[in-house]
């Protein structure tokens, strides 16, 4: 369903709250039927429903709580990589400044043009794809400029331009990491596997009471649709309507672009 991704995010939350109301109100339904043919056999064992149920309830809100919290950290991992190699563009364009004219020459316009192989080639695509093959030559020839342009240079600045290229790469391979660290698809069908469990046992308990069956299984229907949504449209920090913004990398790579000119 990674259709949602691209769906508003209040469109995306309703068609998720709607889709576990409706099959918690569905098992309701079928709990309550199911219990009006067989109530004789089930006397003997329906005071351990809930017995049975609420911890499994219980036990669930709590994965789900864990789970969106890793997720949430992914989001801050994903903003400090941005930020990272953002800032590691900078401190490369900065420490040109100190070199030569000669050297200096076209710098700012290489780092530019790895900055925009980024957004338009790498970004969209690395959640579902991984890191893109000519971005990644760019950050090469980066590295191979730095070794042929600053040659000349004293020993202390190619050391700085050295460590400032070194932190660009592990900026983009941290940004990387985080993209492709989303759940994986085996997670998913448990949490949904246990949801269904969960509100099955929620209405076989009150089974008996049709109305307040229907009430309290749209309630928890509703409760888990808002849990399963969040941590769904935070599983993935690039994408969505959520998605870590590329608003610095952007502002950076236009400035590289005016010095390049």
């Amino acid at each position: 369903m990674t259709f949602l991704l691209s769906w508003p995010l209040w469109l995306s939350a309703l068609f998720a709250y709607l889709i576990a109301v409706g099959a918690a109100l569905a098992l309701s339904a079928a709990a309550s039927a199911w219990m009006r043919r067989r109530s004789a056999r089930l006397a003997g064992v329906a005071g351990l429903i809930a017995t049975v149920g609420s911890p499994m309830m219980a036990g669930f809100v709590v994965w789900l709580g864990l789970t969106a919290s890793v997720e949430l950290r992914d989001f801050d991992d994903a903003e400090r990589a941005v930020r990272a190699e953002t800032t590691a563009l900078y401190t490369l364009n900065s420490l040109a400044g100190s070199a030569t004219p000669t050297a200096a020459s076209g710098w700012s316009g290489q780092l530019a043009d790895y900055g925009h192989k980024v957004l338009t080639r790498e970004w969209d695509a690395m959640s579902w794809s991984g890191a893109d093959m000519d971005t990644g030559r760019q950050l090469g020839h980066l590295r191979m400029e730095v070794l042929r342009r600053f040659a000349a240079e004293p020993p202390d600045l190619r050391a700085a331009l050295g460590q400032a290229l070194q932190a660009l790469s592990a900026a983009r391979d941290n940004r990387l990491s985080v993209a492709a660290g989303h759940l994986p698809s085996v997670v998913w069908s448990a949490m949904l596997i246990c949801a269904v469990i969960v509100l099955m046992f929620a209405a076989l308990t009150h089974a008996n009471q049709p109305r307040s069956s229907r009430w309290i299984c749209l309630m928890m229907g509703l409760f888990i649709g808002v849990q399963l949504h969040a941590v769904y449209v935070i599983d993935r920090p690039f994408v969505g309507a959520v998605a870590t913004s590329d608003a610095p990398l952007r502002i950076a790579v236009q400035l590289l672009q005016s010095a390049a000119r």
